[in-house]
């Protein structure tokens, strides 16, 4: 279970504190997005601006670090960079670093390799691209693919340059795409995934695990299921 942007539920989503609980919890996996700085700066946010989730609307592209990190969110931290968040967890439990946007790839992998990171950390893009640049810059991580209906040639491109798994829309999955997925042996990894039910569905019907906003309250759900069995 992914906890997706940190434990989303109970913190701001990519926020310090979200992550934090996330790293409490033990969660199996924590899911971030990555966006860059004017000045080339991996900057922990899901959206172009910071209007959203901060006190500010200014946009992340078009602003330096410096500025982005004198603005603050709406919980009153300041906008995280990926720095921050790897000081934060220190290996303490495995990562998905999620690039949003071109170029932000090489600036992940140049962070990783600045703190001497060590733990765990899968790549994904939506971007075929970043996909390309991670299997490039760090052919020793696995990168998946972010897709809302997964396409044959989604299936095709995974296999094709050895990206383990497929992060689809939930919603845009159906029995068929789940077998086809299945039978080319990649890992299914819907996202965003909140019912214990349908989580249970969709691990029935071949996903590996899946990307939550309540991955420990699904993680819950899903120990005292197999505990009553």
């Amino acid at each position: 279970m992914v906890a997706h942007r940190g434990a989303s539920d109970r913190a701001l989503e990519n926020s310090l504190a979200a992550i934090s609980l996330a790293v409490a919890d033990r969660a199996d996996m924590i899911e971030f997005d990555v966006r860059l700085s004017a000045d080339g700066d991996a900057v922990v946010l899901h959206d172009a601006r910071t209007g959203r989730t901060g006190r500010e609307n200014i946009e992340v592209a078009g602003s330096t670090s410096g500025r982005l990190r004198r603005a603050r969110l709406k919980n009153g931290e300041p906008v995280p960079f990926l720095a921050d968040v790897l000081g934060l967890v220190r290996g303490a439990v495995p990562l998905n670093v999620h690039v949003k946007t071109a170029g932000g790839m090489a600036a992940v992998c140049g962070s990783l390799a600045a703190a001497a990171y060590r733990g765990r950390v899968v790549l994904s893009s939506g971007l075929r691209e970043e996909c390309l640049a991670a299997r490039a810059l760090r052919p020793d991580l696995p990168c998946g693919l972010v897709t809302r209906r997964p396409s044959s040639s989604d299936i095709a491109f995974c296999l094709r340059h050895a990206l383990p798994s497929i992060h689809p829309d939930h919603r845009k999955l159906s029995l068929l795409r789940v077998r086809k997925i299945e039978s080319a042996g990649l890992l299914l990894i819907p996202y965003t995934v909140d019912e214990p039910e349908l989580f249970f569905r969709l691990v029935r019907e071949g996903a590996y695990g899946a990307f939550s906003n309540r991955a420990e309250s699904l993680r819950a759900a899903w120990r005292e299921r197999e505990s009553s069995r």
